[in-house]
């Protein structure tokens, strides 16, 4: 019994131990400090719609037409459009384009791009101006695409910025 009597004292004496803690909530805390205003983004989500054209069965050139849009209304280009074995071969010259920079500072050249009708962007390549002419040759193996050009902050982007400056316009006789 003295051996249980001790256990049992031990016990007793093991919560009365545990009990005299102080809770840690009740322990004392740092007051928070409010942080600077949470900065608040806007973004714009701008939808633009062009015209795609299959050119799987035309044969010889097909030739189309760039207009500026609301961002560069002046702008104006045109584009021969050339079937070959498995890709299509596209060249395009374009008129008064103004610095990409007027966009803003982060926008540093302009890209062509190949928009499939399911929306799917395909970067064709930089426009590098040469001698005042601004004119791209490039090929690609999509068969039904519309043609757009945008403003970009480097050449090797994956997804067009909202800067669109000029567009195709299908010719009635494409």
């Amino acid at each position: 019994m003295p051996k249980n009597l001790l256990y049992f004292l031990f016990l007793i004496h093991a919560c009365a131990f545990a009990f005299s803690q102080q809770y840690p909530l009740q322990q004392q805390t740092s007051p928070v400090e409010p942080m600077n205003p949470t900065p608040v983004y806007r973004v714009n989500v701008v939808s633009r719609s062009t015209k795609a054209v299959n050119y799987r069965h035309h044969s010889g050139k097909t030739e189309l037409d760039f207009i500026g849009t609301n961002l560069m209304p002046q702008a104006s280009g045109r584009a021969t459009v050339e079937s070959r074995t498995g890709r299509m071969e596209i060249n395009a010259d374009l008129d008064y384009l103004q610095p990409s920079r007027n966009f803003g500072p982060e926008y540093l050249t302009y890209v062509l791009w190949a928009i499939t009708p399911e929306g799917r962007p395909s970067n064709l390549g930089e426009i590098v101006p040469q001698n005042g002419k601004n004119s791209i040759k490039v090929s690609t193996d999509l068969q039904a695409f519309g043609l757009i050009v945008t403003a970009e902050p480097y050449f090797a982007v994956t997804r067009p910025s909202n800067v669109v400056v000029l567009e195709n316009r299908v010719r009635p006789n494409t």
